[in-house]
């Protein structure tokens, strides 16, 4: 090798350790493959955030989109991708071993989420021809399952994690995303009577009706008349009742005949609402409501 040569190897190492160390320390991880020249830079791009709850035992897939890039500048990188000295410098003799084909990078992801859901990535790792400019890779789906007993309306986040191995002259890095996600309300009410009952024509009958609630979330039930024999008098002694996950609380229909009847039926409503404080829409706080037919 003359002295020219020399000369441009040692110019080419000076401008190179020059111009990357200050992205070096920003942006390279501690998974360095010696000495990283220059560092990397991921970018996660969701194709969508999620925009209502997911129903318990629902699922809902969403699309990432995963690029990869180095952080050099258009002069280094003519000097790493078009000349061979650069190359050689970058890549190390990886790039002489290499027959044909361009190096590429390797990234691995992960996904943590609350404990009331379960999310999945496929593929888990990726890879990405090497650049100055953003590389996608290819696309990864993320689908999110809500268990049975998620708490209704709770917001929690779902954190995804892209990490690059480092190889020869190139610095690993690590970039991370979230994504809220909530479970549905699930009102699930239980209503326990006896639906045929014999009643007396002068007194005030009082009929009790328990309430239970089976759904996931602290739940005002709304009770109300729907139908009813006319002159009758029928009320609750209440209209609303609060009732904890898995508690059962009960209500009384008051009624008050007319002196001669047949067999007559009243139709009652419950109707379940949240008592969460989240920031939602009104229709994610309603819940399913239970009609009773009771013959007397």
């Amino acid at each position: 090798m003359n002295k020219k040569i020399i000369i441009i190897v040692l110019l080419a190492i000076f401008l190179m350790a020059t111009i990357s160390s200050t992205s070096v320390v920003a942006k390279s991880s501690s998974e360095d493959a010696g000495l990283a020249l220059v560092s990397s830079e991921i970018s996660l791009e969701i194709d969508s955030q999620l925009d209502k709850p997911i129903a318990t035992s629902g699922t809902k897939t969403i699309d990432i989109t995963v690029k990869y890039r180095l952080d050099i500048d258009d002069l280094t990188a003519r000097l790493f991708f078009n000349r061979r000295i650069g190359r050689f410098l970058l890549f190390g003799f990886g790039y002489i071993l290499k027959i044909k084909g361009e190096p590429y990078a390797e990234i691995d992801l992960s996904v943590e989420c609350p404990d009331w859901c379960t999310a999945t990535l496929e593929p888990s790792n990726v890879t990405t021809e090497i650049s100055n400019v953003f590389k996608e890779a290819e696309s990864v789906q993320l689908t999110i399952s809500v268990n049975e007993s998620a708490p209704a309306l709770e917001l929690g986040d779902i954190i995804i994690t892209a990490e690059s191995k480092a190889i020869w002259g190139i610095g690993g890095s690590t970039n991370k995303t979230t994504i809220s996600v909530m479970a549905a309300y699930d009102s699930a009410l239980e209503i326990n009577t006896t639906l045929i009952r014999e009643i007396s024509p002068v007194n005030e009958t009082v009929i009790p009706i328990d309430i239970t609630n089976n759904g996931n979330g602290e739940t005002t039930v709304q009770v109300s008349l729907e139908s009813y024999p006319e002159n009758w008098n029928v009320s609750f002694d209440e209209e609303n009742i609060t009732i904890d996950i898995g508690e059962i609380k009960q209500v009384n229909l008051l009624i008050k005949p007319v002196k001669t009847f047949e067999n007559e039926t009243i139709q009652l409503k419950f109707t379940p609402v949240s008592t969460s404080d989240e920031d939602v829409s009104e229709t994610y706080l309603q819940g399913e409501a239970v009609s009773l037919s009771l013959t007397l």
